[in-house]
């Protein structure tokens, strides 16, 4: 096997085929013997049976015909007398057909005639046995005139099988022959042979099938070496053409390997390899394209675009340009992906391509990879003027794109980083993408600076904080209530977490929800508040606070995972909650993703009867047209437009806004008595904020039920 291994793909290639050649003929070899074999010994019996058949047949036809012969000589001979007018006996009947039998012999068998009482009337062999009855001869305990008699007697005829001496080999032998009575008399005809006989054919057919065996194999094998001679002068030149070009091929690939892209194989031929060389230098083609080039958008890769970096970088000597490296990502592409299919999802990545290579100048190098884009340019320009053209370009980005009749909007986060003396390419691309994790949903833009190294330091020990907090449970739920304005009276609470391990870190709820979004943790926890806060819920009904209804908070990820209003619907059947006391606040950053998702999802909630706010309303993001489509029951002002002078208005056109799409209005953030008569005057339906209370646990904000509590 090692002696195989080191042998060259041409002497493989002809031991191999030569093997096989060889394995091929002694297996067809073996076959013929085989067959010829099994033909001499299984197949024997069906021969004898065979020529049994035909020896039958035969003698059936020769009685038969004897019978014919001797019945109508019988009366031939009886009307020639009765011509003469002479009288005939018996015994001269039987004289003339014993010497008509006789004289009309067969060389190889002789015909006997009996009657039907046993008597000889012919035997050619033993003549001297003719007028001796014999119906009770018996051989080897059988009666065999008596079998014959019976034969005759039942069918007229019909084949016969007996025992008998031969009186060639003197030893009893199994004779086969056949019997037939002469018509008009009182006698019978038969014949037959002995077994040996047609035995003997069979071994001469035996033999014959011997010899034929013999020289079939003796031609096989002259044909064998002949044909071995030949295939191995084809063999050996097939393998050297083989070999040759293998070699050349392998020439090739490690030309290529050194980088060689724009190496092509020259084989011209019309056959496989002519084949193959051409699928090789496309082949090539396609990996210099893939190498420097993005398959979806024909952009170029990060492969290229760290090429002409590194070449912009060594070239950059000019003190007063600044090269600006920008990293843009898609965050809720996947999303886009998951609900409309990865075809689309690229269509979406095509389209946001073109619109940034449309506000981008033509100077600037652009490149893909996976659901980034990132670009540079050298400016003389300011930060705070690449901001402010960083803002033109994602404005553009931002708006809605179509698909299938439905605008979907992408989330973007632009990572931003400047060259700085002694900076290589990799740590500007690392930078950019480093000032990506600290994009916060009020500032999509972010440029890098040293600050963020420790801090996402701090980051990460936090998520580590997080997720042992979680996994021991060190949370709990305070309760803000929800005052209708006409009555000041508590007609719910909103669920809020608290931590008391990060409040002595001074890590406020805001900071690690945050976290608990990026890492996917807030599913864990989202489930534990919604469980928790229903548990709740379940305890003050029992107490008689039945009309009160609880607020939970419901992060992007959870709005959309796979079966969450099943989930929904699964805690309301565990605490036996119904779902009209359920109320799940979703922020307009949440619904504005993926509308159409947003509609489906919020109308299988309110088929549910779970109550729906937009949590933060007026923040930027929706549009009346969406809020037509939404099925929800309450907008929540954020406490921002509450707190500015200059903001009434907008909080007034809101409440309008609310009423004509017959939707309750609910405003946070209230800290004054002015605050909330301002919201009463303008027929806000609901408060919260702290000139009433803060957010308190369970029992302590159970205090507020039921009383009119600003009296």
């Amino acid at each position: 096997m090692k002696l195989f291994k080191n042998l060259s793909i041409k002497n493989k290639i002809m031991l191999g085929i030569g093997l096989t050649f060889i394995l091929s003929m002694f297996f067809l070899l073996g076959i013929v013997i085989y067959q010829f074999n099994d033909l001499s010994a299984e197949n024997q019996s069906l021969i004898e049976k065979e020529l049994l058949e035909r020896k039958y047949d035969k003698y059936q036809t020769l009685v038969e015909k004897r019978a014919e012969i001797l019945s109508k000589s019988y009366h031939l001979y009886l009307e020639e007398k009765a011509a003469e007018d002479k009288s005939v006996t018996e015994s001269e009947i039987r004289n003339t057909i014993s010497e008509l039998n006789q004289s009309q012999t067969v060389s190889d068998m002789y015909y006997f005639i009996y009657d039907l009482e046993g008597e000889t009337i012919s035997l050619p062999p033993t003549p001297e046995l003719e007028g001796t009855n014999r119906k009770n001869l018996e051989v080897e305990g059988r009666k065999l005139l008596k079998e014959m008699i019976t034969v005759i007697k039942k069918n007229g005829g019909g084949r016969i099988s007996y025992p008998y001496m031969n009186p060639i080999t003197n030893e009893v032998e199994t004779k086969y022959g056949y019997v037939k009575k002469i018509e008009g008399t009182e006698m019978f005809v038969g014949a037959g042979g002995y077994q040996s006989s047609y035995y003997n054919i069979v071994d001469q057919l035996l033999t014959e099938i011997y010899e034929i065996r013999n020289k079939t194999i003796y031609l096989l094998l002259i044909s064998f070496i002949v044909i071995m001679v030949v295939i191995f002068l084809i063999i050996y030149d097939i393998s050297r053409y083989i070999n040759l070009n293998f070699k050349r091929l392998l020439s090739s690939f490690k030309r290529v390997e050194k980088g060689q892209l724009n190496y092509r194989l020259d084989i011209k031929s019309q056959d496989e390899f002519g084949s193959l060389a051409a699928g090789f230098n496309q082949m090539i083609g396609r990996i210099k394209k893939l190498t420097y080039n993005d398959p979806l958008t024909g952009l170029p890769n990060l492969n290229f675009l760290e090429s002409q970096l590194v070449e912009t970088l060594q070239k950059n000597e000019i003190k007063a340009e600044n090269i600006y490296l920008f990293t843009l990502i898609t965050e809720n592409l996947t999303l886009v992906n998951s609900n409309y299919g990865y075809q689309k999802g690229n269509e979406i990545l095509q389209e946001l391509f073109q619109r940034l290579n449309k506000s981008l100048s033509e100077d600037t190098t652009i490149a893909r990879k996976n659901d980034e884009f990132i670009f540079y340019f050298k400016s003389t320009k300011t930060k705070e003027e690449i901001k402010e053209y960083s803002e033109s370009i994602l404005k553009v980005l931002l708006k809605p794109y179509d698909i299938k009749n439905n605008l979907v909007y992408l989330n973007l986060k632009l990572g931003i980083a400047v060259n700085e003396e002694h900076c290589n390419c990799s740590e500007l691309i690392r930078k950019s993408r480093l000032a990506l994790h600290f994009v916060n949903q009020k500032n999509n833009i972010k440029f890098f600076d040293q600050s963020m190294l420790g801090k996402l330091s701090g980051k990460l020990n936090l998520e580590s904080k997080l997720r042992k907090a979680i996994s021991n449970r060190d949370f709990k739920l305070h309760y803000h209530p929800q005052l209708e304005c006409k009555t000041n009276k508590v007609v719910g609470v909103e669920a809020l977490i608290r931590c008391n391990k990060f409040k002595e870190i001074n890590i406020s709820p805001e900071e690690f929800i945050s976290i608990a979004e990026e890492t996917g943790m807030i599913l864990e926890l989202g489930q534990w508040i919604l469980d928790t806060a229903l548990k709740q819920l379940k305890i003050w009904q029992n107490k008689g606070y039945d009309n009160l209804f609880v607020s939970v908070n419901i992060a992007p990820e959870q709005f959309q995972q796979d079966k969450f209003v099943s989930k929904i619907k699964d805690l309301l059947t565990k605490h036996q909650i119904e779902a009209k006391y359920l109320e799940l606040e979703i922020t307009e950053r949440t619904v504005i993703k993926d509308v159409d998702y947003t509609v489906r999802i919020l109308n299988e909630l309110k088929k549910l009867g779970v109550l729906i706010s937009i949590d933060d309303f007026g923040t930027g993001y929706s549009s009346l047209e969406y809020l037509n489509r939404f099925a929800i029951d309450k907008l929540k002002i954020d406490k921002s437009f509450v707190h500015s002078n200059m903001n009434l208005n907008i909080v007034k056109t809101i409440i309008v806004m609310g009423k004509n799409l017959d939707l309750e209005v609910v405003a946070e953030g209230v800290e004054n008595q002015s605050e909330l008569d301002f919201l009463i005057k303008n027929n806000c339906d609901y408060f919260q904020g702290y000139y009433f209370s803060k957010p308190k646990n369970a029992s302590e904000v159970e205090k507020y039920f039921g009383k009119d509590n600003l009296n």
